[in-house]
């Protein structure tokens, strides 16, 4: 996994303070908690695309030190502290502690190519693979076994995809 730069540490310190002062009744802006999860995001698309540009940690720092100037006009000095030196201590990457990765639903299987979709299907009932065939050519699309059970994958262009899905519906229901 790709290193962020201690960044992720930084959040779980930001986001356990944000709930440190709500559990005092300390009132924190909604756009606080808004910028939490968009910061939980990025890092989280950071640490799982190894195809992203460094660059997006800059961003994530920026939306960081939002929060955490934000959260620490709210503190009393003992609570200050407290956070100040967990906050050291994860910049320094001395603090252990768990990143919540969101992880998204990302399928493989699922993807498109210029105008070529592929999208995925769950059978309501087992359909013949010749009956597939004929739909295939008829539809000018292509049809693949998916890799979860009970599901196709229909493979062309997406108007066409459209049509055989409204038209398939009707073969379901008639069977």
């Amino acid at each position: 996994m790709k290193d962020a730069r201690n960044l992720e540490k930084i959040w779980v310190v930001l986001s356990e303070m944000s709930a440190e002062l709500v559990n005092k009744n300390i009132p924190v802006p909604e756009d606080v908690f808004d910028k939490l999860r968009l910061a939980n995001s990025m890092i989280s698309y950071y640490l799982l695309d190894p195809h992203v540009d460094a660059k997006l940690l800059i961003e994530i720092e920026k939306v960081l030190n939002n929060i955490q100037s934000k959260l620490f006009t709210l503190c009393d000095e003992e609570l200050m502290n407290i956070y100040l030196n967990k906050l050291n201590k994860a910049i320094r990457g001395e603090l252990e502690v768990s990143f919540p990765i969101s992880k998204s639903n990302y399928n493989k299987e699922v993807l498109r190519k210029g105008n070529v979709e592929r999208v995925r299907i769950k059978l309501q009932k087992d359909i013949a693979i010749e009956r597939l065939g004929e739909l295939g050519e008829w539809y000018g699309v292509i049809f693949e076994y998916s890799e979860e059970k009970d599901k196709i994958l229909i493979e062309g262009e997406i108007n066409r995809i459209k049509t055989l899905l409204k038209d398939f519906s009707v073969i379901w229901k008639s069977d």
